[in-house]
């Protein structure tokens, strides 16, 4: 009589993991959405904006997008790395479940890591390009903004 109690039970602890793990992935997508709707309208904002961008506007910009740029990038990695450990530790614990292991293995997130660091190191580099550009064309009244910024600070 043990015997169906106790794979009922491993049926609940399955999908208990698979509740929390789903649950995971639905914050990573939520961050990455966070992360791709923020940057859309900022470049198209940089792009199509034709008023004066300030030396003080742009460097309080600047430090905003950065800070919300790495606190993403934080969370995206933490999440990441969480998601690794339940499937490893699952893995691990739950051999009875061979399929589910195979899957598990198949997807395995290491080196999420380093894509989220490429992704939003290059996405913070083409903000700070176009910025560039902008405050520069500001303070300098010429279309080529980094060439006015570069002589003002080394020239």
């Amino acid at each position: 009589m043990n015997k169906p109690l106790e794979h009922d039970g491993k049926e609940q602890e399955l999908f208990d993991y698979l509740r929390i793990f789903v649950m995971f992935w639905q914050k990573i997508d939520f961050i990455w959405g966070l992360f791709i709707t923020s940057y859309i309208p900022l470049f198209g904002f940089l792009h199509f904006y034709q008023g004066q961008i300030g030396g003080s506007f742009g460097l309080l910009f600047i430090i905003a997008i950065g800070a919300f740029t790495w606190v993403n990038g934080a969370a995206l990695r933490a999440h990441y790395d969480l998601a690794n450990t339940m499937s490893k530790e699952f893995r691990r614990n739950n051999r009875s479940y061979p399929d589910l292991n195979a899957a598990l293995l198949r997807t395995a997130n290491d080196g999420k890591e380093r894509l989220v660091l490429f992704t939003h190191g290059f996405a913070f580099a083409g903000f700070l390009y176009m910025m560039g550009e902008r405050v520069g064309e500001t303070l300098c009244g010429t279309k080529n903004g980094w060439g006015c910024l570069i002589g003002s600070v080394f020239g």
